[in-house]
């Protein structure tokens, strides 16, 4: 094959490959009965999360060859362990994406958004007869702000910002907040699981006059707080 024309077939290629991933952007939604309970969302940057979360929390994918390559830590007897999904893209066109699973079971999603790139204001609360917690979350594409309320029974009430960003079904911010006249910064982890946010906790250690988790790897879920979705108006 002459130089000139196995060029032309080298930028053919890669112009299909990057066509085929550009398709694969945006929300999917399985299709078939209760189509609306399944699904994933990928973004331009790389970022995975499926709905519902279930136990795989996704963070990323990407395409290799035909390979629909997701990356993400599935939950089991509470540890968190790395997992990885391929799908075979079987056809992707006119908004449906057909994939074959590794146990070879095929599978049809339609897409519902082109980009999941998307702006959006969303509160949940946890309320009991002792305790009540807020938050409120303003979100552009992958970054968050926002604000977080503690009243817990028997412990100091705490009110303040939030800064940071969402990877996968995750939030994860730094919280700015008052108590008992002292400011204060700590981060904070929340995994989202349909409509409600659940709150992390794991080891700490001070950074800069900042409490922060030793390791996101060593989050655990278990028994968190779990705030609901609820009416930003209320």
């Amino acid at each position: 094959m002459k130089p000139f024309a196995l060029f032309l077939l080298l930028i053919s290629l890669v112009a299909c490959q990057s066509k085929d991933k550009d398709s694969v952007v945006g929300k999917w939604t399985i299709s078939g009965e209760n189509q609306s309970d399944a699904g994933f969302i990928f973004d331009k940057e790389g970022i995975a999360s499926a709905f519902p979360a279930g136990d795989v929390e996704y963070k990323t994918w990407e395409m290799q060859g035909d390979n629909l390559i997701l990356h993400g830590r599935r939950q089991e007897n509470g540890t968190s362990n790395e997992y990885n999904q391929i799908l075979k893209v079987i056809s992707i066109k006119d908004n449906t994406l057909i994939v074959e699973t590794e146990e070879g079971q095929t599978l049809t999603y339609t897409k519902t958004i082109d980009s999941p790139q998307e702006n959006e204001e969303e509160c949940y609360s946890y309320v009991t007869p002792k305790d009540t917690v807020y938050l409120h979350v303003s979100r552009k594409n992958r970054s968050i702000t926002g604000d977080l309320t503690y009243k817990l029974y028997e412990k100091d009430s705490n009110q303040g910002s939030l800064d940071g960003r969402i990877k996968g079904d995750t939030l994860i911010a730094e919280y700015t907040f008052n108590s008992e006249g002292r400011s204060s910064v700590r981060e904070v982890i929340f995994l989202k699981k349909g409509d409600t946010y659940i709150e992390g906790f794991g080891p700490v250690n001070d950074k800069e006059g900042k409490t922060v988790f030793q390791d996101h790897k060593n989050i655990t879920f278990i028994n968190g707080i779990t705030l609901s979705k609820t009416d930003c108006s209320k």
